[in-house]
């Protein structure tokens, strides 16, 4: 088993943190020693509380709480502070040694930009990860996540595969999400894991 899995969106508000606390519990169920790591936070921690709450989780952990809710980009040039991506690795270093997986959860999609040149999948590849893809399972979804799929492989990042999260008010047996699923899988050769239900 890899030591970590990279949780990357096709935007904000598509279930990242929900999918996360969702899967953390599975590995909790097995004894296992994980962190949930948010590398970077704009605005109020409310990624964090969530998992803390919702999986009943201790070990989590945030190297940039930005005040600002916006883009990281823009946070860090407001709050007048400095992504360094060595921050990032040598956190990862000490955490690898000491927990048996961590669950590493970007901000927003995947192109949106940290730092100059440096962007969400960015960080995904800086991880050393494999990319676990959430998506919406609703309308619009086969463009979105058929465009995030082919940047993170232009970019040469493993992607372990795609998930829908638990929207409210979509039907996942319907058969627009079906066909949805089916057919970014069929296009992106890209496995489905399948659909995370309201917990």
């Amino acid at each position: 088993m890899s030591k970590g899995l990279f949780i990357a969106g096709t935007g904000t508000g598509v279930g990242k943190t929900y999918a996360a606390a969702f899967l953390l519990s599975f590995l909790k169920a097995q004894k296992r020693k994980i962190l949930y790591y948010k590398p970077i936070q704009c605005g109020k921690p409310a990624d964090i509380a969530f998992v803390k709450k919702t999986a009943k989780h201790r070990d989590v952990a945030c190297s940039y709480n930005l005040k600002t809710p916006s883009s990281p980009h823009f946070a860090f040039e407001k709050e007048k502070l400095k992504f360094e991506k060595k921050t990032i690795k040598f956190f990862l270093t000490a955490a690898k040694k000491q927990y048996d997986f961590i669950f590493m959860e970007g901000a927003g999609g995947l192109r949106v930009p940290i730092a100059q040149n440096f962007d969400m999948a960015d960080l995904a590849k800086l991880s050393g990860f494999p990319v676990l893809l959430i998506a919406h399972p609703g309308l619009g979804t086969i463009n979105h996540t058929l465009l995030s799929i082919d940047y993170l492989k232009s970019k040469n990042i493993e992607i372990m595969g795609f998930i829908f999260s638990w929207v409210e008010g979509v039907d996942f047996n319907s058969e627009i999400v079906m066909d949805n699923a089916k057919i970014i899988e069929k296009i992106s050769k890209v496995p489905f894991y399948g659909a995370i239900p309201r917990i």
